[in-house]
């Protein structure tokens, strides 16, 4: 069996590379990827121990990448990267792009919609909250719901909730306080290309998560054709046996390649556990075959 999404504390994870290991070692895994977002860090952690010593598995280099894509945040899983190249890649394009500097920025920004619409709000000064672990959009909700008066301003379904805000109204460019990301984040097609460049293959990760996509086939089908992904993730924790299925049908038929992982990020996402997701997860070692190539 194999895992090829997990997170450690290079990222949002809680646990240590070794941690990992051991954990990978203990349900018996052949292959795994450590794929923080934006960093490979844990893979320069790699060449300073033994691995041996805690996994004796093969690892394979990986990261996992934020995307702008119709208006949406998507994520791209790199595999197979020579690490050097594509931290090169990271430290020019994503090094700056700290969460305080977005969510810091995303704030503002509704803040300034806010004012044109002539909505009632405490200064943004005034406001208490970490742009380090904070969202902007969930922080400027709750100092928008404050205040009652803001209720006969807005339309009825943001008001309602907190969803409804993020769904229609953030990320739909035709409503108020729509939020553009296009500066924040590449496109599909240009991670892929990095990616290539690093002489890795690109997946996109955990479609099923993406609850604003009615079509699963037809997206990914636009998307591949958009930016060239090699593969798609097929097998993940939250995913029911027929969807993972269908879309290794459709990677069968197409001409693409296919993956899965757990998304495991220790304590922080509770109940997803390496190697097994939420108990019953089993991703086959020949899920790989077609596209794994050891780097020596």
């Amino acid at each position: 069996m194999i895992d090829l999404h997990i997170h450690t504390n290079n990222s949002d994870g809680s646990d240590s590379v070794i941690e990992v290991l051991k954990k990978a070692e203990k349900h018996k895994l052949s292959h795994i990827s450590i794929t923080d977002h934006e960093s490979v860090n844990g893979h320069y952690q790699l060449k300073d121990i033994d691995v041996k010593k805690y996994f004796s598995g093969k690892i394979i280099p990986g990261a996992e990448l934020k995307n702008y894509y119709k208006d949406r945040v998507i994520d791209i899983l790199a595999y197979n990267i020579d690490i050097d190249k594509f931290n090169n890649y990271l430290e020019k394009n994503y090094k700056s792009k700290t969460h305080r500097m977005l969510e810091t920025k995303n704030l503002k920004h509704f803040y300034k919609q806010a004012k044109g619409y002539g909505l009632v709000l405490d200064p943004i000064e005034t406001i208490e909250w970490n742009p380090d672990s904070d969202w902007g959009s969930v922080v400027f909700y709750n100092e928008l719901k404050k205040h009652p008066e803001n209720e006969k301003k807005v339309p009825e379904d943001l008001w309602a909730s907190f969803s409804n805000f993020k769904k229609d109204y953030v990320y739909n460019r035709n409503n108020m306080f729509f939020l553009d990301k296009k500066d924040d984040y590449p496109s599909p097609a240009e991670t892929v290309r990095q990616v290539h460049l690093a002489g890795g293959v690109a997946f996109l990760a955990h479609v099923h998560e993406y609850k604003w996509v009615k079509d699963k086939i037809q997206y990914i089908k636009n998307l591949v054709k958009d930016s060239g992904l090699d593969g798609i993730e097929c097998y993940y924790s939250n995913f029911t046996e027929e969807q993972t299925e269908e879309l290794l049908e459709y990677c069968k038929n197409n001409k693409l390649y296919s993956s899965g992982g757990t998304d495991y990020h220790g304590t922080k996402r509770p109940g997803v556990e390496v190697g097994i997701g939420k108990g019953n997860l089993e991703i086959p070692e020949e899920t790989i075959k077609d596209w794994y190539i050891e780097k020596i």
